[in-house]
């Protein structure tokens, strides 16, 4: 612990050194006698509060949590011995935002008292926030000198994006070998009614069509479709982003990506996860409650990430990018590798949907409205609508998202498009 003298030793000291000059000068021993007892008081200082007399533990209301939603603060300051008067002070970083109580304390406690400091704050934005030193100032009975120390105090807290619920998806034109909620062109074990045929030996008798039985006067048997899932593969590019935090092209992409895992695992399908930055990050197709924790922590850590290097999709493992999985690929369309490799994927075959937030909203909230930045927004946007039109002509679909539009929204008119392309 730092001692230091405060403002008002620094008075006393002076108004003492007044007080012995003018004694001296005048001859009047009665300014000697007075300022004498605040010379003598001051060869006390570094004593009372030159150690640490409090200890400091702290607790949180939850250790993972999702964007926008606020936490409790639990600091328990106890005391050793008599402490005067202490200041506490917790800098915050700028992903929470304080929406309750103070994170500037001051206590006053007896020996062996023990009291709560609390407060709330409002996680803005995801990733892993550490809050691990609370800055500590403890004035003596006098307040002539204060000690400042740091004390570490670990705590990490996890904010995972916030995923808005989805009820259409896109839907894939390629069905896996496993059951799902998808209704498959082929026929065998399901729900969904298909065809009727004539009755074979070996046909079950539960499949029986007893109405068109009876009307024929010969055995019917109804054809039910299989119900299969599906592999979906999300592609997440982090080569560059736009605008200003919590609301660049990056977070708004990890919170679609987020959305689109909760939804896609809750039908039973395999998802899996490439973050393309240069070197390739990926998550392994999977399905499960702790496959979608999984994509969750890896969306936590993904961060804008530049690089010279980039490596092409030829690279990427057949268990990692499956052949028949569908290919959705979230990115803002700001850096022509990316362009690169959704043409390359679209070359192989794979059944690909390019959803790009449009950063031009995101900018302009972020800068200072003017005639200039106007123009400049303008030519953007046609700049983005050529580069879109030329991955269209080479088949690729993209979905122009407006963030200030809902998701679910901007996802209807593809989901029904590729349903009538599965029926036919």
């Amino acid at each position: 612990m730092t001692t230091r003298l405060t403002p008002l030793a620094l008075s006393v000291v002076t108004v003492g050194a007044w007080g012995l000059v003018l004694g001296v000068l005048s001859g009047r021993a009665e300014l000697v006698v007075v300022v004498v007892p605040l010379l003598l008081g001051l060869l006390r200082v570094g004593r009372a509060g030159s150690s640490r007399d409090f200890t400091l533990t702290r607790t949180v209301s939850a250790a993972r949590v999702f964007e926008g939603e606020r936490v409790t603060v639990i600091v328990t300051v106890s005391a050793t011995r008599r402490v005067a008067l202490l200041e506490l002070f917790e800098p915050l970083p700028p992903t929470l935002r304080l929406v309750g109580g103070h994170n500037r304390g001051l206590f006053c406690l007896r020996r062996g008292q023990s009291v709560e400091w609390r407060y709330e704050v409002e996680c803005v934005r995801r990733g892993r926030v550490s809050l691990g030193t609370v800055h500590a100032r403890l004035w003596d009975r006098a307040g002539l000198e204060a000690g400042e120390t740091s004390i570490p105090v670990a705590w990490q807290l996890r904010v995972y994006p916030r995923a808005l619920p989805l009820r259409r998806l896109p839907g894939p034109r390629r069905m896996q070998a496993f059951v799902g909620n998808y209704v498959a062109p082929r026929v065998g074990e399901g729900l969904e009614p298909g065809d009727i045929r004539a009755f074979v030996p070996g046909d079950r008798v539960r499949h029986v069509n007893w109405r068109a039985s009876l009307r024929f006067r010969r055995l019917f048997v109804t054809q039910y479709h299989q119900e299969r899932n599906a592999d979906v593969v999300l592609m997440l590019d982090t080569l560059t982003e736009a605008g200003a935090p919590p609301d660049t092209t990056l977070d708004v992409s990890i919170r679609a990506a987020a959305a689109l895992a909760t939804a896609y695992l809750a039908r039973k399908d395999r998802v899996g996860l490439i973050e393309y930055c240069g070197p390739f990050r990926w998550v392994r197709p999977n399905s499960g409650r702790a496959h979608h924790e999984r994509i969750f922590e890896a969306l936590l850590r993904a961060d804008v990430m530049f690089s010279y290097v980039t490596q092409e999709v030829a690279l990427v493992p057949r268990r990692i990018l499956p052949p028949q999985a569908l290919v959705i690929a979230i990115s803002p369309l700001l850096d022509p590798r990316f362009d690169k490799a959704l043409v390359d994927l679209a070359a192989r075959g794979f059944d690909l949907v390019v959803l790009s937030p449009s950063p031009i909203p995101l900018v302009r909230r972020a800068i200072r409205a003017s005639a200039s930045a106007d123009v400049a927004c303008r030519l953007w946007t046609l700049e983005r609508r050529a580069r879109a039109d030329g991955l269209q002509r080479l088949g690729i679909t993209i979905i122009d998202w407006d963030t200030a539009v809902p998701l679910e929204a901007a996802l209807g008119g593809l989901t029904r498009s590729r349903r009538r392309e599965v029926a036919r």
